[in-house]
């Protein structure tokens, strides 16, 4: 049993919350963007392994999918790429010396070996997979928890080599980000072991009501994969454990009537779909999934509407895509779940989705009767390139964490960072400038081994114009 359950949220004092507004944050993708095959279960990463990458189309890819939302009124902000090669990283797996760390030549020799006899590792230490954001973490804002206090609990990425070593750059980053912030706690990942490996947002759907302005609450769904790797004679193994979901939960100091657990199928698993947010999507009173998206499905979407219309006393809009419709491997083809869903400012909701789903007649049309439909809350699609990134397999959804804020931090003067990370004209003007700069037009894997090369991505990224 939940220990703060009999803490309960009163529904009639709900109209007495602060009002909560949704933000973007995106992070930037880095110089060393490129196709590594890392991605455990990932068909798209796998399928491009070792191509030739493009890292300043990536990047301006990214930058044009933050100018849009920010066209359509929705609070956008960014996070700087991190420093690569991760030295730290290489000198742990005995590459280079700790006490030899900064003696170039040790560097280059360093870099050679590695490349010569094992270039996954040197691939890792380049990686700059911490531009999918929604992997970063876990946030709850304080009007769902039971002591009130806002929170982000960094995911610890344990399941895959190249991720791991993100959590502590990340908690840096989210600790400027938010400083100042009432009742706010940026948390560091539970610990990286096997049995708690947890991946952040991209396993974790929050719904709430309609209008921010009429309930602050949540509903938080939280979604695992089998407790057994491998099972069945499945190819992949799931990336987000059990016992992770359950540990956030309690982490993030929330009532168990607000709180509910999923099992990812493990067909889908097996398909590509590594997160739930490949297969599945919400957005306050909107739940879009695809029919094998989950072990009893029918039973979880029962649970789901059922404590939601408890709650908020209103219906849940459901969108069910059957594989009759979409099959599995189309959806993840186009990851039409993958897709971004804002909730604007004046109302609605407006989908941004990859090229690809433009692309494939049938996903478009199924796209186009659901922006047809006055009854459905989502009003309007765009569609955005973003052919370098999908390459890794991440879509315009993994690109962002979505956090449902206070709308007080935005105005508040205790929160001078949040201005340093604001995506608008002028920071979107002098980070692509910046993009064009530094970034090489294309990548391939035998420039990690250059010294040369590991000093100017490194320059570059110290360069980046608005330092933590």
């Amino acid at each position: 049993m939940n220990s703060y359950s009999n803490q309960q949220p009163v529904v009639g004092s709900l109209q007495k919350s602060p009002e909560l507004i949704e933000v973007q944050i995106d992070g930037i993708i880095g110089p060393t963007h490129h196709f590594g095959g890392l991605g455990v279960g990932n068909v798209a990463s796998l399928a491009n392994q070792s191509k030739q990458s493009h890292p300043r189309a990536a990047a301006l890819e990214g930058a044009a999918k933050m100018d849009h939302v920010a066209s359509l009124g929705v609070p956008q902000f960014f996070l700087p790429p991190l420093v690569r090669p991760n030295w730290d990283f290489l000198v742990r797996c005995g590459w280079i010396d700790s006490k030899q760390r900064f003696d170039r030549s040790k560097q280059a020799d360093a870099l050679k070996r590695c490349a010569d006899e094992l270039p996954t590792l040197l691939s890792a230490a380049y990686s700059s997979s911490y531009m999918w954001t929604a992997n970063a973490g876990t946030f709850c804002p304080g009007t769902d928890s039971v002591d009130g206090v806002s929170r982000l609990v960094l995911a610890n990425l344990s399941s895959s080599l190249h991720r791991g070593m993100e959590a502590v750059e990340r908690y840096q980053q989210f600790s400027d980000l938010l400083r100042g912030g009432e009742n706010v706690q940026v948390c560091l990942p539970i610990p990286a072991v096997d049995p708690l490996r947890d991946e952040g947002a991209a396993n974790h759907m929050r719904f709430a009501a309609p209008n921010a302005g009429q309930s602050s609450i949540g509903l938080h769904v939280f979604v695992h994969g089998s407790g057994t790797a491998n099972s069945g004679g499945l190819s992949f193994r799931a990336r987000q454990s059990s016992l992770a979901s359950h540990t956030i939960s309690k982490f993030l100091r929330l009532p168990t009537e607000q709180t509910i657990f999923a099992e990812q199928s493990p067909k889908a698993i097996d398909e590509g779909v590594f997160h739930n947010d490949v297969i599945a999507t919400s957005s306050r009173n909107l739940f879009l999934y695809h029919a094998d998206a989950f072990v009893n499905g029918e039973c979880l979407v029962r649970e789901i509407r059922t404590k939601y219309e408890t709650l908020f006393g209103e219906p849940l809009h459901l969108i069910r895509v059957d594989a009759e419709t979409i099959p599995l491997h189309e959806a993840v083809r186009t990851y039409l779940f993958n897709s971004q869903i804002l909730s604007l400012p004046h109302g609605g909701m407006h989908l941004v989705c990859p090229a690809q789903c433009e692309q494939s007649a049938a996903v478009r049309e199924l796209i186009g009767t659901w922006v047809a439909d006055a009854r459905n809350p989502i009003a309007g699609v765009s569609y955005v390139h973003l052919s370098e990134s999908m390459a890794n397999g991440g879509g315009p959804a993994c690109l962002r964490l979505r956090m449902d804020w206070p709308i007080g931090w935005l105005t508040s003067r205790a929160m001078p960072s949040l201005a340093k990370y604001r995506w608008d004209e002028r920071s979107s003007q002098k980070i692509k400038d910046w993009i064009e700069r530094f970034y090489s037009e294309r990548l391939v894997f035998d420039d990690f081994q250059r010294i040369d090369f590991a000093d100017y991505v490194t320059l570059a990224v110290r360069e980046f114009p608005f330092q933590a």
